[in-house]
């Protein structure tokens, strides 16, 4: 194989500017987006980043420690559930209601992992499986009708802050003022964007540290970590519980968005866990810019063939292949794109784009032990 025949150092000047210029380029996008973008475009991005939210938080689980997860959903619905509830029933400011939903989340996540102890595999996908199939039915539950709404649902006309005085204050301080028509969507676009960067950062704190290698020892042999001193139980509860926790943070933006919370919503349902996982593989599993592209990418294709139900929307060269559907066919698009490339990427966008850069730049990592130890000190020999 012949060598790159560029060479980069990790930490270097190159290095630091190539991350520099990214960073600068994701910063402008992100102010111009909420100032000077269309209502429209504005809305995709917000669903664009709920996705990249839950995907990174499902990535945690599955694509850093194996565990496979199709009840997402479920801890998606309880952050929705838990703003619209503590909103509406209880007059809570909704960002005050985040960290309920974050806790409540987390030990239900706990609970759940518990089984993962005994089992793997297919079977602790159907465990899961079983919880994201449940959740809806408990919020239906006639004798949970008084707080959860039932079928119905949480009506927005119960939620504070879409009434005549909407209100985002914090332990009674309201630094936003009014916030209704034009400027709202923004608002809510800046929201997401926070939850984004809490949990990148959070993804990024626990694959990057000491907890993150044992996590990579479980998924690649059990057997080997555990010998190696690795507290299965508690690593796997940790990370189970961390990871619902997080995806548990773009349920209460998903509230906060709509004004209104329905067990049929499609991210409350076993839908919704599908599609974190499909925009999870499809960018890159085990890596934390994998459900980013990911996410992005799915909306994009969504978004663009939204009106494709229509014929003379098709374009011309498209339209033999679409032209005969009377729904949109982004979500197929997507899943056959999810095959190919199970067949040419396995390892998804990211992991093809990685392979490609091998080819032209050879990143050289710092080397181990590069940092400053003092040495100890002498120690007194008996005469």
């Amino acid at each position: 194989m012949n060598p790159a025949p560029f060479t980069i150092k990790s930490g270097g000047t190159a290095s630091w500017a190539i991350r520099i210029v990214i960073a600068a380029a994701l910063a402008g996008l992100a102010l111009w987006i909420p100032t000077s973008a269309s209502n429209g475009l504005i809305d995709s991005c917000i669903t664009a980043l709920t996705l990249m939210a839950c995907a990174m938080a499902l990535n945690l689980l599955l694509g850093y420690t194996g565990q496979i997860s199709i009840g997402h959903s479920a801890f998606f619905g309880i952050g929705a559930y838990t703003t619209g509830i503590l909103v509406s029933g209880y007059g809570w400011s909704p960002f005050q209601t985040f960290a309920v939903a974050f806790v409540i989340a987390f030990v239900v996540g706990a609970l759940v992992s518990l089984p993962a102890l005994r089992i793997k595999g297919v079977y602790l996908a159907l465990v899961t499986l079983a919880l994201g199939l449940v959740f809806p039915q408990i919020i239906k539950w006639p004798k949970l009708e008084w707080l959860t709404g039932g079928a119905r649902g949480l009506d927005k006309t119960g939620f504070r802050f879409t009434k005549d005085n909407p209100t985002y204050e914090i332990f009674g301080w309201n630094p936003w003022g009014t916030l209704r028509g034009e400027n709202v969507k923004p608002f809510h676009f800046w929201i997401a964007m926070g939850i984004v960067v809490i949990v990148y950062l959070a993804c990024r704190g626990v694959v990057k540290s000491r907890a993150g290698r044992s996590l990579i020892a479980i998924r690649d042999n059990e057997t080997a970590a555990a010998v190696m001193g690795v507290n299965l139980a508690g690593t796997k509860a940790l990370v189970f519980g961390l990871s619902a926790a997080l995806c548990s943070l773009p349920g209460c933006l998903s509230a906060i968005r709509t004004g209104n919370v329905t067990p049929d919503s499609t991210n409350i349902t076993v839908a919704g866990s599908i599609t974190f996982l499909i925009v999870m593989v499809v960018g890159g599993a085990g890596s934390l810019w994998g459900p980013i592209v990911g996410s992005v990418l799915y909306v994009f294709v969504t978004e663009l063939t939204g009106d494709w139900s229509d014929t003379d929307a098709i374009p011309a060269v498209l339209r033999p292949l679409f032209g005969w559907s009377n729904t949109p066919p982004g979500t197929g698009i997507f899943a056959v794109l999810l095959i190919v490339l199970m067949f040419v990427a396995p390892f998804g966008i990211v992991g093809m784009y990685r392979r490609l850069q091998a080819r032209v730049v050879t990143v050289v990592p710092k080397p181990a032990g590069t940092g400053t130890i003092s040495a100890p000190a002498a120690t007194p020999v008996e005469a």
